[in-house]
Parts: structure tokens; sequence; C-alpha cells
């Protein structure tokens, strides 16, 4: 079946003319690196992008975006697959490496390594051709310099370009099950967190452990929405609705940043430094906003308000997201971090445009989260399921006004809001809510964290439509 998708989608692929090279960005010593990333940086066309990885050298993207193929076997009449490329900003090139998601550079930037769409294989490509085709049974793993740290089975197994070597045996207790439990590695590979989730419950369980030796040791976060870590080093990051806790390397609390419930967290280009912005919309595209250094220093940085993955890249020259062109449409676009002469002031995008763009056609919600659909709606199936990054942002399909928030059994965290002439949207198996049943909310704003709270195999978010309290498709609306 993937085999003759997989030939579709190479057809489909193959009509369409690549991306014209665009006017790429040229080093220019008199425009410093600097907190104010507001330049546009013309590249080519790249739309539905959910995933953006940056090389080490800050000039290569790799980046999983969603593409349509056709298919009569589902009830929507098509697919939306994961597709992986790689942008080279000096020159323009799009690399396209076919179905795979996942992506992640070594830290020299000599290799990437992605995921299979079939769960079955991890690549290693050097820019020329393959190197490596490892078999992991759970697609999280870890770069630790140029070594890739991966599970297969009941082991850690390590590949360099010259060898491939158990790290160590693991119990039977100690195997995270993919994609059951929720896996992720510390920034310099040394650790890692399994977090595992029980439909019955709101709170999962959580544990650590070393990566060379060691059984998973318990922790308990009561309340927490999720933890990651530090992109660098192996600091943990804690999010709670209204406080971020930094832990130290040995697991004892360091900080505790107060946040507003609906604010948004992310990692400076350092893999060090911690930024907030304030709850914010973002339903007609990118406006700009000023997003707050938290932690360890203080400052303010002035970035476009874009959506799904936002980052850096390594060196902070440049900030990168999506913009949405549509409903359930989105395209790259790029930014140059630049210190603003003396009186000068950041470009104004046409917000007036981009939401005139929104509500063309007949429906009005737009997609909840950066991704493709991984289910419709059938036979027992009451929504549309849209696989994302755990973690990232879910928004608001429309305005409205938030009629539960809290957690159910089976379902999991889940928001609901109500909109005009009687239409209900709910959102199911978040990490947890940034709003609070009665508050008002707008098309586009933040309103949970993707998870896998309740009854799920994998993060997303399982999104249903009522009207007048009949199940509806939301696609349609």
């Amino acid at each position: 079946m993937r085999g003759i998708l997989g030939l579709a989608l190479a057809l489909s692929l193959a009509v369409v003319p690549a991306p014209a090279a665009a006017a790429l960005p040229t080093e220019d010593a008199s425009r410093a690196i600097g907190p104010s990333c507001v330049e546009r940086v013309a590249i080519p066309t790249l739309d539905n992008v959910f995933d953006i990885e940056w090389s080490p050298d800050g000039w290569r993207l790799a980046v999983v975006r969603y593409v349509r193929v056709a298919s009569g076997e589902h009830a929507g009449g098509y697919l939306e697959l994961e597709v992986l490329e790689t942008l080279d900003l000096r020159t323009g090139q799009v690399r396209f490496f076919g179905e795979g998601t996942r992506p992640a550079w070594s830290a020299s930037g000599r290799y990437m390594s992605y995921w299979g769409f079939e769960a079955d294989y991890l690549k290693v490509d050097d820019g020329e051709k393959t190197l490596a085709d490892l078999t992991p049974t759970n697609p999280e793993y870890r770069w630790s310099g140029d070594s890739l740290v991966y599970f297969e089975r009941s082991t850690i197994r390590e590949w360099s370009v010259d060898e491939l070597r158990t790290v160590r045996k693991l119990d039977f207790a100690d195997i995270p099950h993919h994609p059951a439990d929720q896996v992720h590695w510390s920034g310099d590979g040394s650790r890692y967190t399994v977090t595992r989730y029980d439909a019955e419950r709101p709170e999962p369980e959580r544990f650590v452990a070393y990566t060379e030796a060691g059984s998973l040791e318990a922790v308990s976060f009561p309340g927490a929405m999720h933890t990651e870590w530090r992109p660098s080093g192996a600091q943990l990051l804690v999010r709670y609705p209204t406080r971020l806790e930094i832990r130290d390397e040995a697991g004892a609390p360091e900080t505790t940043i107060p946040i507003a419930a609906g604010a948004m967290h992310q990692w400076g280009p350092d893999g060090k430094t911690l930024l907030v912005r304030g709850p914010a919309t973002a339903a007609g595209g990118d406006a700009f906003e000023e997003v707050q250094v938290v932690w360890p220093s203080a400052g303010t940085l002035t970035l476009p308000n874009l959506l799904g993955p936002r980052s850096f890249s390594p060196d902070g020259r440049f900030y990168s997201g999506t913009v949405r062109t549509g409903r359930h449409q989105s395209r790259l676009e790029v930014y140059r971090c630049v210190l603003l002469p003396r009186g000068e002031r950041e470009p104004v995008p046409d917000l007036a445009a981009r939401a005139a763009r929104l509500d063309e056609g007949t429906g009005r919600l737009v997609r909840p989260v950066q991704g493709p659909i991984s289910q419709f709606m059938e036979r027992g199936h009451t929504g549309i399921d849209v696989a994302a990054a755990f973690g990232s942002e879910v928004v608001a399909a429309d305005d409205g006004v938030v009629r539960a928030a809290g957690w159910i059994a089976n379902g999991g965290y889940r928001v609901c809001v109500g909109h005009a002439a009687g239409l209900e949207t709910c959102y199911f198996h978040t990490a947890g809510p940034l709003v609070r049943a009665g508050e008002r909310v707008r098309r586009g704003q933040p309103i949970a964290l993707v998870g896998m709270s309740g009854l799920t195999r994998g993060p997303h978010v399982h999104w249903e439509a009522r009207f007048l309290g009949r199940i509806v498709d939301p696609l349609l609306r």
C-alpha cells in the first residue's frame, strides 16, 4: 500500500515545478546580528511545513511538510503524507528526500538523520549518499557529537561512522514502548525521560534514566503539563499552567519563572537562553511582538508571531516559522535578525490581506495545529486527528467562548469552545489547557498544548465539531 502511495507522491511532485531560486541572504558585515528579527528573507516556496531543524552552520534547514495525495480509500478522498526536504539558504537549492520525518543534524553538521515513514528504519545521510539504515524500535533518538544514540528493542545502541556498538542492555521494565510512552533525550544525550500515560488518570508516570547506566527512576511533578530538556546540556524544564521550573543537572529545582496562563516558551539560538512570549493571537499571520528573555538573564527581542515550530539558526542570524496562507495552508518564512539603526522601525506586514485570505471560501474553521491529518471522520471515529509535535500549541479554530477545559477519562485534557450559530469545537488529548471555562478566545489563539493524555497512541489532537449537539465534520465548517 505504501509503495503505491509513494509512487503516487513521486508522480504528483514530478509535475510540480521545483521552487525557483530566490534572492537569498548574503554576508553583510554592516548588519550586525541583533535582537530584532524583522527583515524577511526571500526563499523558495515551501508550503505546509510543520517541522524545522537548522544545521549547525546556520545555512541549511531540514524541513518536514505535508503534501496531499489522492486516495479513494480514505474518507477525505486524500492522504496528507509527510515529506522531508533540505533548503540551502546560500544557493536556494531544495533537495527532496521523499517520505520521512524527525530530521536531526550531527554536531558537526556532517551528517543528517531522519525517521522513515514506515517506522522501521532510521537513515543517516552525508549530503551525497545514505551511510546507514538503522532499525530502532522507538523514533526518539539523539546525536551526541557525531554519534547517534537510539533504542533498539531491549538495548541502547550508538552509531558512528566507524562503528555500531551496544551502549547497554535494558531490563524489561525499563524499555520505553512506542507509541504508548513519550521519550525525550537530554541535549547532550547523557540521559532521557520516559512519560507513561493512563487513559483513566490525569497524572502520568514520569521517569528519568541515564543513557550509559542505571534503571528508570520515578520523578514526580504534580500538575505539570509536560517536561522537556534544554536543547544543550542536561537541565530539565518542567512546564506548569502558570510557571516554568528549571532543574539543574542533579535534578534539583534551580529557578522558578512565573508566566501568564496562555504564555508560550521557547529556547534561544544558544540552546541555553529561555524566552517567553505572552498570551497572543495568531489569527492573521505574522504580526511582530515583543518576546521576553527570562533566563538566565533578562532582555527583549522583537520577533514575528509565526505559527507552528519557531526556531533560531544556531548563530542567531535567522529566525524561522510558518504563516497561514489559508484555513488549512501555511508557508515557511525566514527572517534575518539584525541590530536596527537608531530611529529605524520594524516593517508592518499586510495583516488585512492575510486575514482576507483566511476568510475566503465557505468555511471559517482553521486547522488547530500545524501538522498533517492522520485520520479522518469515519465509522466509529467522531473527529479529525491532526498529528503535531509534543508541546506545540493548539489554537482555537474560530472566535468563541470556552465552555469546558479540563480532564475527562479517555479523552484526556480537553478544551471545548462554543462558537456562533450553535457550533462547538473540542480538542482532545492535549498536555493541558491554557484557558479557563468562560474565557473568550479569538480564532488562532493558543488554548492548549499538544500532548498524549487519555486514550491515545502518539502526540496529536482529536478535533471534533458539533452543530446543535450533532457531530459534524470540522473540515466542512
